[in-house]
């Protein structure tokens, strides 16, 4: 657990103090109303007891804002007189009255390797398969759609981030691939590999997705996808306007990548292999041209070697010395 996020424990009781400043240093999430101006700031809880299921415990704090921010509404004029035309009637008559509240929606987000969802307490080695998931609650899916507008890899200090989405479009695919839906918004899942930052084993995501109502506005992203994602080379120079959106949320998750000592171990007596894992799948941040004394910084890729090669050829050698000592 990070520093300064640690519950302060005492009999039947734990107290937590989440900083509302500077959200990213617990996880914490911030959803913005854009109708209301109201922000909810909510952090999951989740408790352990042996024998038993996980429990979960949304705990938030809701901060008011100005009703209607954003209202369009102009000025009227008043009508000096009722159409001629009009006729009122007399008499009323009701037969039904419908009244309807939307759900407050709530994000989630979840990294998955093979189907299993990880946590900061697994290791991943680099160039790991991965998906990422931001989806809705169940009680959301009903009403509202989802996009990814924003997404920004960090490490643990900040001092060195790159940007992997914007404006809903992936920036580079080959790093990390596009966000798509097959649900119409409620999921969205994109896929990648595992990288890391060379002076650091956490890489933070920090990220911004839109809620719209029903479903968010598609996002032309060029080459011929329209949507959640893009190819490279085609980041549009803005958000187009989209009426439905309702929510602007910022979330965070984290995930733990590092090296082992020892690629595989196999028993004793039998064929052991080794090679530097430095050099294979990772993704090293070198420093390009700095414009205006601001650097800006690029993930590279590297094939990884063929270790089923080696391992094939120790194989056939053993069993050809073998054979002649026999």
């Amino acid at each position: 657990m990070v520093t300064g996020c640690q519950p302060e424990l005492s009999p039947g009781k734990a107290l937590f103090r989440l900083p509302l400043d500077n959200i990213y240093t617990c996880g914490t999430t911030r959803m913005h109303n854009k109708i209301t101006g109201q922000r909810i700031f909510y952090h999951r809880v989740m408790i352990e007891t042996p024998g038993e299921e996980t429990e979960v415990i949304l705990a938030k704090c809701v901060l008011p804002g100005g009703f209607n921010q954003t209202s369009t509404s102009g000025s009227r004029s008043r009508r000096q007189s009722l159409p001629f035309d009009l006729i009122e009637p007399e008499h009323l008559n009701i037969t039904e009255y419908i009244e309807a509240r939307a759900p407050v929606p709530y994000l989630d987000v979840a990294i998955r390797q093979n189907g299993r969802v990880l946590d900061t307490t697994l290791n991943v080695q680099p160039g790991t398969p991965l998906e990422m998931l931001v989806f809705l609650d169940p009680k959301s899916r009903d009403t509202y759609g989802i996009l990814t507008s924003y997404l920004k890899v960090t490490d643990s200090s900040s001092n060195q981030e790159e940007i992997i989405v914007m404006n809903g479009c992936s920036i580079d695919p080959y790093i990390f691939g596009n966000f798509e839906t097959l649900d119409g918004g409620d999921t969205l899942s994109a896929k990648f590999r595992a990288f890391k930052f060379p002076e650091s084993n956490y890489v933070l995501f920090v990220g911004t997705v839109n809620i719209c109502i029903k479903e968010c506005k598609g996002v032309p992203c060029g080459n011929d996808q329209y949507g959640y994602g893009r190819r490279k080379r085609a980041i549009p120079p803005q958000l187009p306007n989209d009426p439905n959106k309702v929510f602007e949320v910022e979330l965070t998750t984290f995930l733990k990548v590092e090296y082992r000592d020892e690629l595989f171990t196999l028993k004793k007596g039998s064929i052991s292999g080794e090679f530097d894992t430095r050099h294979a799948n990772q993704l090293p941040l070198k420093q390009a041209a700095t414009i205006d004394g601001d650097p800006s910084f690029l993930l590279e890729t590297s094939a990884a070697p063929n270790l089923q090669a080696q391992l094939s050829s120790a194989l056939l050698v053993v069993a050809m010395v073998a054979r002649r000592v026999l």
